[in-house]
């Protein structure tokens, strides 16, 4: 034991073994934590009907990270009465709160952890497209809401999507197998998707996404049971 302790005291002292010793440390426990999940496809499995973002969507989202919008909205509902009563329909439906398997095709994750603004993961449940079309232009409404602080954002009624920037995103995200190898469909389809496109219309069509999905999912299998119990 005494040997030992000197041995340890020999490392404590030696800047250098010690900088070695904890550099071995830190990149044996990297590995470990960082190599695995490379070989796995996907540790969390996707809910059922959530599908990968379109073309148009993406560019929305890419257009949603560039202009800062998660600084202000979160995309968490978290399991909470006042974050359904808040944020969702209602607290009874399972629509409501934010799981894990919605969020598979998040890269990166856009959470947040401020709520200037409300949080937008159901939010085509709540405003239609129309609606946003409007706000984004002008945030108070013509005076409904006058107490927004929200900015205006009259260049994304001006500016095109790059189309080829969208499709290259497209062909990073496969490497994930975001699309299940039928990149190549979705890119044709991206191209006539994108034609003529401004970046309000890829905005609009991001927030048109969120919660959709588990909607139309949840919405289908409670007309199916309906069905059923007619049967």
């Amino acid at each position: 034991m005494e040997q030992l302790l000197k041995k340890h005291q020999r490392l404590e002292i030696n800047g250098l073994l010690l900088t070695i010793g904890v550099t071995v440390a830190i990149a044996i426990g990297g590995m470990i934590e960082i190599i695995p999940p490379l070989f796995i496809r996907s540790s969390v499995p996707a809910e059922p009907g959530v599908k990968p973002y379109s073309a148009l969507e993406l560019a929305g989202r890419d257009i949603y990270i560039r202009e800062g919008c998660s600084g202000c909205h979160s995309q968490m509902i978290r399991p909470f009465h006042w974050e359904a009563v808040r944020f969702g329909r209602d607290d009874n439906d399972e629509n409501v709160y934010s799981t894990a398997g919605e969020y598979v095709y998040d890269r990166p994750f856009l959470w947040g952890s401020k709520r200037t603004g409300p949080d937008l993961w159901r939010e085509s449940d709540l405003r239609n497209a129309e609606w946003h079309y409007r706000h984004f232009k002008d945030p108070t409404m013509q005076g409904e809401m006058a107490y927004s602080t929200h900015p205006a954002y009259p260049w994304l009624y001006e500016k095109r999507i790059d189309v080829e920037e969208i499709v290259r995103s497209m062909e990073v995200l496969d490497l994930f197998g975001t699309y299940a190898g039928q990149n190549a469909v979705y890119i044709s389809r991206a191209r006539a998707e994108l034609e003529g496109k401004r970046e309000i219309d890829g905005m609009v069509a991001y927030m048109m996404k969120l919660g959709r999905d588990r909607r139309e999912s949840i919405d289908g299998l409670r007309k199916e049971k309906k069905l059923t119990v007619q049967e």
